[in-house]
């Protein structure tokens, strides 16, 4: 079931909207009983500054500046617009976490394009290489997670300011005189400083794409290990039982097919037959 939702939460944006988004969250924590931290979360989550700002009226009328130029405006005939404002083909700009990056064939480099004519087709290459690949992708990844926490940091300055009576020193008629007037001046700013998450959280997600993808490619690369190790294991079985049958077949007498010669028989026996091969002074002591 659902957590009813908290009556303060629309009291706190009512009352900064009214005050012009000049009223001090923290006051504004005090005055409804609740932690800044929430007030701050409130002010994020439904967006106070944007419906202000989206609300700004003309001091002359009645209607919502929606801003712009007015209907039927002709100033912008005939402007192409920046040919520059867009990033370059090819620009990197948008790569946060280095996960999806998308890579054209065309757009290789002279290496690159090597790298990828000589690919190699066999699997256990191509897994040990995926597993290289995916350890770098991680290290640099932990690297932009390190480099994300040391500075990006968002900064919330509040400031309490009152009206002040200060002296100015003039001259007049050749005399200095000191005038009273009313300024207003801080009398207390606090600073607070809060952790910048969401590049940080984005990399870390992806991060464990990545270290996932990387445990199912070792999984794979042993799984092809072993099927390849019972491969052989089987031929050699299957080979030996052959042996078996064919020496059985000779101890029966029975039939046994001629199989194919290939050349090592005649090499043998040539070998066999060599006398240079079985001299004794060819034989070192």
């Amino acid at each position: 079931m659902a957590r009813k939702r908290d009556p303060r939460r629309d009291q706190a944006k009512e009352i900064w909207l009214r005050s012009n988004g000049k009223k001090i969250l923290k006051d504004l924590a005090n005055e409804l009983n609740v932690s800044d931290s929430q007030i701050r979360k409130w002010k994020s989550i439904d967006k106070w500054s944007a419906e202000l700002k989206g609300n700004v009226t003309n001091a002359k009328g009645n209607v919502t500046n929606r801003g712009g130029a007015p209907f039927g405006n002709q100033n912008a005939v005939g402007n192409k617009g920046n040919s520059r404002a867009s990033p370059p083909l090819g620009n990197k700009n948008a790569i946060k976490t280095g996960e999806y990056e998308t890579i054209f064939a065309d757009m290789l480099s002279d290496e690159e394009k090597d790298i990828y004519s000589n690919l190699n087709d066999d699997p256990f290459f191509i897994l040990n290489d995926e597993i290289r690949l995916l350890k770098v992708r991680q290290f640099r990844m932990m690297k932009r997670i390190k480099e994300a926490e040391k500075g990006l940091n968002d900064e919330e300055v509040e400031r309490l300011q009152q009206l002040r009576k200060i002296k100015t020193p003039v001259e007049k008629d050749g005399r200095k005189l000191e005038i009273k007037r009313e300024v207003m001046q801080d009398v207390q700013v606090t600073r607070k400083t809060f952790r910048k998450l969401d590049d940080i959280l984005a990399i870390e997600d992806a991060l464990t794409r990545v270290s996932n993808q990387l445990t199912k490619s070792i999984k794979q690369l042993n799984e092809l290990s072993l099927s390849q190790d019972k491969k052989v294991m089987l031929n050699r079985q299957n080979e030996k039982l052959a042996a078996e049958i064919r020496r059985l077949k000779i101890q029966n007498g029975d039939d046994i097919p001629e199989v194919e010669d290939d050349g090592f028989i005649a090499a043998i026996n040539n070998i066999v037959n060599d006398n240079e091969v079985w001299n004794d002074d060819n034989i070192e002591t």
